[in-house]
């Protein structure tokens, strides 16, 4: 199988480089999906390991190239070496504290309540290279495309300049392969996609890396993600909400950033309407009042989606209805249903 064409080769950059590239959501995403990331960090989440035995574990590498992803991982901080007194002398593998372990925890969870039910590769292992493209459709923009709904090739690829219609053909074609969008065939506008629901719960492991970037590798108080980049995990959520008691009504939700200097505190709404089998189609907000409101900072909405903590959700309108939407979103990301 073909990856991305703009998978970053992490290991081939200079230091410095390699620091801002782990800030990087999308490459974070490809440091885990390239090679072999993210089965490292999942074998060593058991406990330490002599090298020996991690590569025994990585048997669809070389030697040699499983060395070459352990020193990658190094360079980036999420594993340690540690060399134990003897003849020969024996090296020991362990995830660093709190930034290995951090992310192997994120990763179990998903792995657990996901990254099962994706197609698996030829040997069996878990889908991996799976998290590589998401991180290539993350960064191009084109998961905000199809969280607002269905999208033909053509339409991507007039929003995804500079890239060629052929480009984001080949990528879309990946993106469904791995299991994390659905295509159809639409007269008079081709091929279409859209997200499927495992794609749909990938946002659950962007939300978990967009708070470890946050807690480990920003500075300033910087948010793991974008104001716009919350509501776009919110409004590709939302149609895994099932509220058939509901149906006919308007819940309205509400990211905020922090206050800059001048007091001016960026927000971005949007409008989930509740069909009559209840499920949810995300609309823009209109001036029309919602049923349900709930309105929080970044940092709140990271609470309520990874932790199932709505105790700070500002709330309005009809309470049973906001809290089951927001239990939902939770329990519909990590398989609590």
């Amino acid at each position: 199988m073909d990856q991305p064409d703009q998978l970053i080769q992490l290991e081939r950059q200079p230091e410095f480089e390699r620091a801002t590239a782990l800030g990087s959501l999308a490459s974070v995403l490809r440091l885990i999906g390239s090679g072999a990331g993210g089965p490292i960090l999942m074998a060593l989440g058991a406990g330490p390991l002599r090298t020996q035995q991690l590569t025994d574990r990585l048997s669809h590498l070389s030697p040699r190239s499983a060395y070459r992803h352990i020193g990658n991982l190094r360079e980036h901080g999420l594993i340690a070496r540690q060399e134990e007194p003897g003849v020969p002398t024996r090296v020991v593998l362990s995830l660093t504290d709190p930034l290995g372990r951090d992310l192997c925890r994120l990763l179990r969870s998903f792995v657990d309540s996901t990254m099962g039910n994706l197609p698996r590769r030829g040997n069996g292992a878990e889908p991996w290279e799976a998290l590589a493209v998401l991180g290539d459709f993350w960064e191009l923009g084109l998961i905000d495309e199809l969280s607002e709904g269905t999208r033909s090739v053509i339409e991507m690829a007039r929003t995804c300049h500079p890239m060629t219609y052929h480009q984001v053909n080949r990528r879309a074609g990946l993106f469904a392969t791995y299991g994390l969008a659905m295509s159809f065939n639409a007269n008079g506008n081709g091929k279409c996609y859209e997200l499927s629901d495992e794609g749909r719960r990938c946002m659950g492991l962007i939300a978990g890396i967009g708070r470890w970037r946050q807690r480990h590798l920003l500075e300033n108080g910087s948010p793991g993600l974008a104001v716009e980049e919350m509501a776009t995990v919110l409004r590709a959520t939302l149609p895994l909400v099932r509220l058939p008691e509901y149906g006919g009504r308007c819940i309205d939700l509400e990211v905020s950033g922090t206050a800059d200097e001048n007091g001016y505190r960026a927000t971005r709404s949007l409008r989930g309407q509740i069909d009559r089998d209840g499920t949810i189609r995300c609309e823009h907000r209109s001036r029309t009042s919602a049923d349900g409101s709930a309105a929080a900072t970044i940092n709140t909405w990271f609470g309520v989606l990874l932790d199932g903590n709505r105790g700070r959700v500002k709330v309005g309108g009809d309470l049973p209805l906001v809290d089951s939407c927001l239990t939902q979103l939770y329990d519909g990301l990590w398989g609590h249903g």
